[in-house]
């Protein structure tokens, strides 16, 4: 069983606006982790003009996590919905969830130009379900709701590298309700998360997750929701590390930007039995 198992997402390796171009600007935060998690949109696959490029990409992430000597596994996000067929990981006997968060919110992405869209698409899909009171279909539907606009394209496929922070600017401001949508996103996420996880997986104490491009950590009653952020502009980061041997976890800082990333200073540390307690120790 691996000691320290690293959690981390929304690399979005592909994206033009991603400040990873390079998969060795990680390697930094790979050192001391026998495990590491890319909890969801590792790639960009959402729309099938990406599909081949997203493939070459995908198999060039699998393959350097493996030059590293590093155990790596991909959960789905939104982004990359069928690179893999595992849409969450349940760590420390299930005390720890991890899952990209796309189940959250009704539509999946109620910010997005095609929410709309996907709104109509995921109630479709959840109604299908029924009462049923399986965590795996519910995940499931969110990633089938990304077929609704798989025909479209990026909005970013005409933007180069030189202008992409600015294009990915006006693409967050613009219409003016999108970043009230966004606000109101984050500042609903942490009962969200904190609901989802008490439905489906009551005794999980932490749940992981990321979509939102919100790093925060958040103490609730029964459970410490922690958000990982993006390496998207407009976002902090976060790595989350379950460490087996002493029942903690560890959330770190993400420091640096184009060269290389690496661990900065610890955000907080949790005891798994006892997440408030830790919390409060650790003065967050």
């Amino acid at each position: 069983m691996s000691q320290v198992t690293r959690i981390l997402s929304d690399v979005h390796f592909g994206h033009k606006a991603s400040f990873v171009r390079d998969l060795a600007q990680l390697a930094p935060l790979l050192d001391g982790a026998d495990r590491v998690i890319f909890n969801g949109d590792s790639v960009e696959m959402r729309f099938l003009e990406e599909r081949e490029q997203a493939g070459h990409d995908a198999a060039l992430f699998r393959t350097w996590c493996a030059q590293t000597g590093v155990e790596a596994v991909f959960v789905t996000g939104n982004h990359d919905p069928f690179l893999t067929d595992i849409h969450h990981v349940e760590l420390a006997g299930g005390g720890v969830l991890v899952t990209h968060g796309d189940i959250l919110f009704r539509g999946v992405s109620p910010w997005s130009a095609e929410s709309r869209t996907l709104r109509r698409a995921h109630t479709r899909e959840i109604e299908a379900l029924g009462d049923c009171a399986d965590f795996e279909l519910y995940l499931r539907a969110a990633k089938r709701t990304m077929l609704a606009v798989e025909h479209l394209g990026p909005k970013m496929r005409h933007a180069d590298r030189s202008t992409a922070f600015l294009t990915s600017f006006l693409h967050e401001i613009w219409p003016p309700w999108r970043p009230l949508r966004i606000l109101g996103c984050w500042m609903r996420t942490p009962r969200r998360a904190d609901a989802v996880v008490a439905r489906f997986r009551p005794q999980a104490r932490f749940a992981i997750i990321g979509h939102m491009h919100w790093a925060g950590i958040w103490p609730m009653k029964d459970r410490v929701v922690i958000n990982t952020g993006s390496f998207l502009p407009f976002s902090r980061r976060y790595v989350v590390d379950v460490l087996s041997e002493s029942g903690e976890v560890v959330v770190w800082n993400v420091i640096g930007r184009r060269k290389e990333f690496r661990l900065g200073g610890e955000a907080a540390r949790f005891a798994l039995e006892y997440p408030q307690k830790r919390l409060a120790a650790a003065g967050v």
